[in-house]
């Protein structure tokens, strides 16, 4: 599985992602991040599998996001996916791999994505649970950023990272007589 870190820098206004498995980072900028955000969620929101049942294919994708997220499947580590303040490091200047373009390649049961620099091409392979879990570590970091795209996330990324058990929970007001004690 690969592993990735997000991360936002106010100073360059960019968002970074780190490839563990490749040692590599790249920067995105606003509008790289909005063909993320478009376009190329868009596609693999229509790519998910079970057109055959006669969902639309974001209900397909809000029921796979959520699988991904809560499901282990048997022999499998649990998804981690977890917010931090982690540095880029010192030898990745901003211009350094500054993405230029990104293409994408999506099917019912992968998607690989290249994000082109001036140094050369940073391949990504994702299955499609991976890439939720890729979306969902991009969103996190992008709350943080507060840019304003022009288009709006689909309702199932938006909808966090806990199971709704446990968000119901954690969403319900403290008692008022908390501090009685």
């Amino acid at each position: 599985m690969t592993t990735t870190t997000f991360g936002y820098s106010a100073a360059q206004d960019r968002i970074w992602m780190r490839v563990h498995e490749q040692d590599a980072m790249v920067w995105l900028t606003r509008r790289m991040v909005a063909n993320i955000v478009g376009p190329v969620l868009k596609a693999f929101e229509a790519a998910t599998p079970g057109e055959q049942g006669g969902a639309t294919a974001a209900t397909r994708a809000a029921i796979e996001h959520d699988l991904s997220l809560h499901e282990v499947a048997p022999g499998q580590r649990p998804a981690q996916i977890r917010a931090g303040h982690v540095l880029p490091g010192e030898q990745s200047g901003a211009w350094e791999r500054l993405c230029t373009r990104i293409t994408t390649r999506t099917s019912s049961q992968s998607v690989v994505m290249t994000f082109d620099t001036e140094t050369g091409p940073m391949l990504l392979r994702m299955s499609r649970k991976g890439t939720h879990l890729w979306f969902q570590g991009l969103v996190m970091v992008l709350r943080q950023a507060r840019w304003d795209l022009p288009e709006r996330l689909p309702e199932w990324l938006g909808a966090g990272v806990l199971p709704a058990s446990l968000q119901e929970l954690v969403n319900r007001p403290l008692p008022d007589d908390l501090d009685e004690s």
